[in-house]
């Protein structure tokens, strides 16, 4: 790959984040994918590691899967992702700053709010894909089958909070969280929730299927599945009850022990 298909490729994949041979379903060809295709498809060993070298340093690398790999993908076609490098840091797409920009609802909202609720959301969106219908982070294969209604989330959200509400400062809650999540008024958690699937979807780890309703993509499933070790092992657990295990999830700035930065662990 020379420097001008470089730039071409990686700006094309910025935006989309994944180029497809045989698009999947009823999708057409984008502008400018088949020319990015040709150009993958004829990329050797040591094209494809130049690339790599050139995403490594903000946080992203190739990678790529045929019919072969997951079922999803039409015969005899090949799918390239960008996707974040498990050892880098956080690329722009899913930094701290947007992700903050995404879940805030007021111009005066602090850091450590904006993480709680998005760790909170988060976790819990994770429980409606995995861990309810029992399903292992390594299963990538299954992504097709992720859907959930954006209602779902919104109850289970909802129902979290209660929750913290009732065990309180005097049963276990940590102050902050309780503070937090308590403080949510009329529609602040369906305009939180749909902060978080708009980003979602803008980085491709989500995508719209119908109104309300969203399925989890294969660039989702693949950065689940290479990020578990580094930072989900402890919350991702197939309880009767997920949502046992996050009530103290909260800002490193802050008294928990298990400090979790927001952009590593959407990832």
């Amino acid at each position: 790959m020379d420097i001008s298909e470089i730039g071409q490729t990686y700006q094309f994949l910025l935006r989309q984040r994944i180029a497809e041979s045989k698009p999947s379903g009823r999708r057409r060809m984008r502008p400018g994918e088949s020319d990015v295709v040709s150009i993958l498809r004829s990329a050797d060993v040591d094209g494809i590691d130049q690339f790599n070298d050139f995403l490594r340093p903000q946080g992203m690398q190739i990678r790529e899967y045929t019919d072969t790999d997951f079922g999803a993908i039409p015969v005899g076609g090949k799918i390239w992702l960008l996707a974040r490098h498990p050892e880098g840091n956080p690329p722009e797409y899913m930094s701290t700053k947007r992700i903050y920009e995404a879940i805030r609802l007021r111009d005066n909202e602090s850091h450590e709010s904006g993480n709680i609720w998005f760790l909170h959301i988060w976790l819990i969106y994770l429980s409606l894909i995995y861990t309810r219908p029992g399903r292992g982070v390594s299963q990538i294969s299954d992504y097709k089958d992720a859907m959930f209604l954006e209602k779902q989330l919104i109850d289970a959200v909802r129902e979290h909070i209660e929750k913290v509400r009732n065990i309180g400062i005097d049963k276990g809650a940590t102050r902050k969280v309780v503070e937090v999540l308590d403080s949510e008024k009329g529609s602040d958690v369906s305009r939180r929730i749909k902060g978080f699937l708009s980003l979602m979807c803008d980085s491709g780890l989500l995508i719209q299927i119908s109104d309300g309703e969203y399925q989890q993509t294969l660039l989702g499933a693949v950065e689940i599945a290479e990020g578990f070790d580094r930072s989900m092992r402890h919350y991702i657990i197939p309880e009767e009850s997920v949502l046992n295990n996050i009530v103290n999830v909260m800002a490193p700035e802050t008294e928990q022990t298990d400090e979790m930065e927001v952009a590593d662990v959407i990832n």
